[in-house]
């Protein structure tokens, strides 16, 4: 293959995929060539084209060039022709791209009623899914939009990094950053104490498990819904599923709250300063690690082994650092029987489950917390009683 037919067959490839004019600067830098040579090219092209009486021309505008279909053969193709996406279809496109999951509502609120025709344009072309969110629909975009705009995976993550890239390109000056959208978040009473962890105050608090009216309603506004790990499946098979982001959070141990407060913020992003106070979750995660440490040194001179009848059991008792054997205390939550089916005995240690769903969560961990200890070190004073009257009959013998 020589030089020139490369150079050749680079020009039209370009001019193949964009798909609009191309620059002759444009072609002299990704053909390496002098613009001389990219003209001659060009031209040797056109007469190609026009020798072999082919649909397609290339068209000199003064120097920008463009691939086209003949004028004779635009009405004939037109139905199989795909349509570009015009300038007020993509901005809605970008925004929802930025903003998903959003619902449809949002968007209209954010575009205007013209954004219904929009979004119906736009799942259509295969570009957006929407799903049932109460009496509206959830959106996020789908794999041929990541497609379309080069973008390496669907991931929201992925999306929203490239719509910030887009911004930057152009200087921060995006229709995407001048519209202040503000995700709504809403709570389930065990993890209101944990919002405001964050330095939040503009949240609802919802039951999603037993829903009223009421709760169905706060639902259908939520973008951001934060609540116990475990439940986001069921919740979205329900009669009205909730399509939203769901945030699933662990209230075990004093590591769980940390990775809360860290996926709160992680999951908020660029936008947090929106919803909280940085400095507010910074101080608390502080206070956890010092909490964390109190209670290991509690834990430090208990010499009975235990044995946990739970997941959750067992991560209480290594974050404490407590010894495990099988033949040890066994530490237990407070209801009648673990997820082992073992029938909790008289002297077994538990500690609360906190089954009213609302309260502090950190005072929840440290009342966990304290069960276990003072169960533990009360069995080690026993023990130590014991051998010491064990001692006091062998002499006394």
């Amino acid at each position: 293959m020589t030089e020139n037919n490369t150079g050749k067959q680079i020009i039209e490839a370009a001019l193949f995929a964009s798909g609009s004019t191309v620059t002759a600067e444009t072609l002299m830098k990704i053909s390496r060539l002098s613009k001389k040579e990219v003209s001659r090219l060009v031209l040797e092209l056109q007469n190609e084209y026009l020798q072999r009486q082919s649909g397609i021309e290339i068209v000199d505008l003064s120097g920008h060039y463009v691939m086209q279909i003949k004028p004779d053969f635009a009405e004939k193709v037109k139905d199989v022709a795909p349509k570009e996406l015009t300038s007020p279809h993509l901005k809605t496109l970008s925004l929802i791209a930025y903003h998903q999951p959003v619902t449809k509502s949002a968007i209209v609120e954010m575009r205007g009623s013209n954004a219904y025709d929009h979004i119906n344009e736009l799942e259509e072309r295969g570009f957006i899914d929407l799903k049932p969110h109460g009496r509206t629909k959830m959106m996020t975009t789908t794999r041929l939009f990541a497609e379309y705009f080069g973008i390496s995976s669907n991931d929201t993550t992925d999306v929203r990094n490239k719509m910030v890239e887009i911004m930057r390109k152009q200087g921060g000056k995006s229709h995407i950053s001048l519209i202040e959208f503000k995700k709504k978040i809403s709570v389930t009473p065990m993890y209101e104490s944990l919002v405001r962890m964050c330095g939040m105050t503009d949240y609802k608090v919802v039951n999603p498990y037993e829903s009223t009216e009421n709760d169905l309603q706060i639902l259908e506004e939520t973008d951001i819904l934060i609540m116990a790990k475990g439940y986001a499946e069921k919740l979205k098979t329900q009669s009205s599923p909730y399509g939203g982001q769901i945030l699933e959070m662990s209230s075990t141990t004093f590591s769980d709250l940390i990775d809360d407060l860290q996926m709160i913020t992680r999951e908020l992003g660029e936008n947090f300063s929106q919803y909280g106070k940085m400095s507010k979750v910074e101080e608390n995660i502080k206070d956890l690690k010092e909490l964390q440490d109190i209670y290991r040194n509690k834990a430090l001179l208990i010499k009975t082994k235990a044995s946990p009848s739970t997941e959750m059991s067992a991560k209480i008792l290594g974050e404490l650092g407590i010894g495990l054997s099988v033949d040890g205390i066994v530490v237990s939550p407070d209801y009648k029987t673990p997820s082992g089916g073992k029938k909790i005995k008289k002297d077994d240690i538990t500690f609360p489950t906190h089954k009213n769903q609302s309260g502090n969560l950190i005072k929840r961990v440290c009342e966990k917390y304290d069960a276990v200890i003072d169960g533990l070190k009360e069995v080690d004073k026993n023990a130590k009683k014991t051998n010491k009257n064990s001692k006091s009959d062998k002499n006394e013998s």
